[in-house]
Parts: structure tokens; sequence; C-alpha cells
């Protein structure tokens, strides 16, 4: 199994807030740096899937990494990890991110909960070419849940990319939006794309037992 399954097994149950890091996590940190890209890939897994804040300024630091994937496998550890001191890192390498990074970032940023995040998520849903980061800023900002995205998000309702739509559905409803339930309604109802008509179904059940 090596030390890293070892490390994920006996470190697992131990993840909510607060609790004691294991021994030998600063082990995996350093891993961060290796010159073996998949022992940085499975480092930056692992941490993540532990969640102890101390892994932050390392996992910050891989965003940076030359390898793609140990990228956005970082930004999905900051992510869960939650540590509101990533947020200024994961935005200052969004702009210059991959796709697919990018679509990490912005969840991370969502996850992460800091309204500092608002505007960039925002701008994303309504400006990225790439319609799976469109996707992923509409998904942020539902975990973000301020209601101050509500107007950006009834208008990517109507985005070209049917994972926009499904994702912007499940983000009202996770946020709450009960005056967007006339929109939603409207989507369920002509929407091209079933999945999508069933996610704003979902949500406009949702909303009205609110």
């Amino acid at each position: 199994m090596g030390v890293i399954g070892g490390l994920l097994l006996t470190a697992a149950p131990a993840t909510a807030k607060g609790g004691t890091p294991p021994q030998d996590i600063g082990y995996l940190i350093d891993l961060l740096k290796s010159k073996d890209i998949q022992e940085r890939r499975d480092a930056a897994q692992t941490l993540g899937a532990m969640g102890f804040d101390v892994a932050t300024p390392g996992l910050c630091d891989a965003l940076g990494d030359d390898d793609t994937r140990v990228q956005l496998l970082a930004a999905e550890a900051l992510g869960k990890i939650g540590d509101k001191r990533a947020v200024d890192p994961l935005l200052a390498y969004l702009p210059a991110a991959e796709p697919s990074v990018r679509r990490f970032i912005l969840g991370a940023l969502g996850k992460i909960g800091d309204p500092r995040a608002l505007e960039t998520l925002t701008q994303y849903l309504g400006a990225d070419a790439d319609g799976d980061v469109r996707a992923s800023a509409a998904y942020g900002l539902g975990e973000l849940g301020d209601a101050a995205a509500t107007e950006a998000l009834v208008a990517a309702l109507s985005d070209d990319y049917k994972w926009v739509r499904y994702e912007t559905a499940g983000a009202l409803s996770r946020m709450g939006a009960v005056g967007t339930i006339p929109a939603l309604e409207a989507v369920a109802a002509n929407d091209k794309d079933a999945q999508v008509r069933a996610a704003a179904a979902k949500a406009v059940n949702v909303l009205r037992a609110i």
C-alpha cells in the first residue's frame, strides 16, 4: 500500500475540523515538492482527503506545479479543507490556469465560502469561453450562497451549454432563492434537455418547501 495509502487510511476518520493531524503529515506536505509527478499527485489528493489546514500553504504552492493534474488536485484539496488563507492564492492562479484547473479552482472558491470570491465566480459564470468552467462557476456560487449572485444565475438559466443550466438550477435551490421559482418553472417546462428540466423541477420543489 505504501506510506501515502497508510496515512490516508489512518487519518481519514479524523478529518473533522479541529482534529489533530497525524504525526507524519509533514511527510506528505514535503512530497508536494517531489521530483516524481505521481508522488505529488498522490500527496495532494491524500492531503485533501485528510482535510487538515496545516497543509494549506503547501497546497497553495502546488497550484503553480508544472503538472496540470497536480494543480487541479491541489485546488480540489483546498476546497475540501476550507481554509480561507487559500482564497487569495486561488484567485491569483485562476486567470492563467488551464480550463480543467479553472473548474476546480472555482469549485474550491465556492466551498471555502469567502465573499471575496463572489465577483470572480460571477465573472466566470458569464464570460468564460469554456462551458464546463461556467458550470463550475455556477456550482461555486451555489456553494457560496450569496444572494447577490441571484441575478447572474437567473441569466445563466439561458446559457447555451446544458450543464451550465443544470448546475444553475441546483445552485439556486441550495441558495434558497425562492424568488427565482417562476424562472425555474419556465425552465422545467420548456428547456430542450430532459436532465435540465428535471433539475429545474427539483429545484422548484425544494424552494416551494422553504
